[in-house]
């Protein structure tokens, strides 16, 4: 049996390793837009903040899968490790053990260099598997110092093998599950729900459509420009966005979906709120560098009578612009791609009237005091905060609704 020497060194790896396993699996569900409670609360979208910058940028994904899934796996191997060495000390696992931890915890300096120099932001989930690293390496060390003195032989016991075989196999096992289920749950939330689950979403969505329907009235004015549905709708939904957020372009994508279904009793309208110092007095620091020229650059799709192409002309490549800088040359390129005249784009985007058009719609948003993006409004109420997943079936609850009135 094990030393008690490396109890404590071996307690320290289990709680890095306990750590750094669950976050890194909510990252995951994170990457892949399956939102998760525990995410939404420590994740948000302000200027100090962001774990989709992280996601979508150049580290984001490797060889196709989320970084947050070669973490998973890392951690569960060093818990694998220290459970093999606990029952059977050996010099090469034990160096596994030290030199992992070590590298991992020089990445980690990397990827938190990389959010503050590159991204401009702490993604605060990841923040949590740094301190997790932290933890790790420390317990890897005194493992490495106390278990050195102790190992005789290389005498590898069968409880060893066969922990550190089960411990290996169920932390791929688990991460590419995780991976999967997180990407199920983004594509298709409610496939195959059971009548109960069936039941506790028509319970929420109950509730979510009563603390709508409580919410205050917001009158602001409704522009033909930028919308998109019905003539003579039963529902107005109002989205105020941001080009370089992705729970924007989440929310894009649902709209369109819903207006699609049921075009002739829903309109959609889109309304800028980059969230760039430059044209947006409400921020107070840089961020989302960029966005108000992306928003011009919408607002010139309008002009040519091509809002809806440009608009998701650049949400669409909306994860270029995380690597790298906005530029005209860009603008150019995404508007000859979505039909538009290039020479009138270029005249457009210079107009003193188009920056006027996208601060207006940053007026109204501060009018109604929006704190972040995107801000829904449906029939004058704001949208409650809701995981995203819920929103198609509140909006169709608010649809039947108010269909009956």
């Amino acid at each position: 049996m094990f030393k008690k020497p490396l109890i404590l060194p071996a307690t320290l790896v289990f709680v890095g390793a306990f750590i750094g396993l669950l976050f890194s699996g909510i990252l995951i569900y994170e990457h892949n837009g399956a939102k998760t409670e525990l995410g939404s609360a420590v994740c948000d979208v302000n200027q100090t903040s962001s774990c989709d910058k992280a996601k979508d940028s150049a580290v984001g994904k490797v060889f196709g899968f989320p970084l947050a899934l070669y973490g998973y796996v890392f951690y569960g191997s060093m818990a694998a490790l220290a459970a093999f060495l606990l029952l059977s000390l050996n010099d090469t696992a034990l160096r596994l053990l030290f030199w992992g931890s070590i590298s991992a915890l020089l990445f980690d300096v990397f990827l938190l260099l990389y959010s503050l120099v590159v991204l401009g932001s702490i993604c605060r989930l990841c923040a949590i598997t740094y301190i997790a690293s932290v933890i790790l390496a420390a317990g890897a060390y005194l493992f490495n110092r106390d278990g050195a003195k102790m190992i005789k032989a290389e005498n590898i016991s069968i409880a060893g093998k066969a922990v550190l075989g089960v411990l290996f196999a169920a932390t791929f096992g688990s991460g590419f599950f995780l991976n999967n289920a997180s990407l199920q749950a983004q594509s298709a939330p409610v496939a195959g729900a059971t009548e109960q689950e069936q039941k506790l979403r028509e319970q929420l969505n109950n509730e979510f459509y009563k603390q709508w329907k409580a919410g205050e009235l917001v009158k602001l004015d409704k522009p033909r420009s930028g919308s998109k549905g019905a003539a003579n709708p039963v529902l107005t939904i109002m989205e105020f966005a941001d080009p370089l957020c992705p729970h924007c372009k989440d929310m894009g994508i649902v709209l369109n979906e819903f207006v699609k279904k049921h075009g002739d009793k829903v309109r959609v309208i889109f309304r800028h709120y980059p969230l760039d110092i430059q044209c947006n007095d409400a921020m107070k620091r840089a961020f989302h560098v960029g966005a108000c020229d992306l928003a011009r650059a919408i607002e010139c799709g309008e002009a040519q009578g091509k809002f809806w192409p440009m608009h998701d002309a650049v949400f669409m490549q909306q994860e270029l612009f995380f690597r790298n800088p906005v530029t005209e040359r860009a603008i150019e390129s995404l508007a000859a791609g979505a039909g538009l005249n290039t020479g009138a784009m270029a005249s457009c985007f210079k107009s003193q009237a188009t920056m006027a058009k996208v601060k207006a719609d940053i007026a109204a948003g501060n009018k109604i005091k929006i704190t972040g993006t995107p801000t829904t409004i449906i029939n004058d109420r704001r949208l409650p905060g809701v995981p995203l997943e819920f929103v198609p079936g509140i909006l169709e609850k608010i649809l039947l609704e108010e269909s009956r009135r």
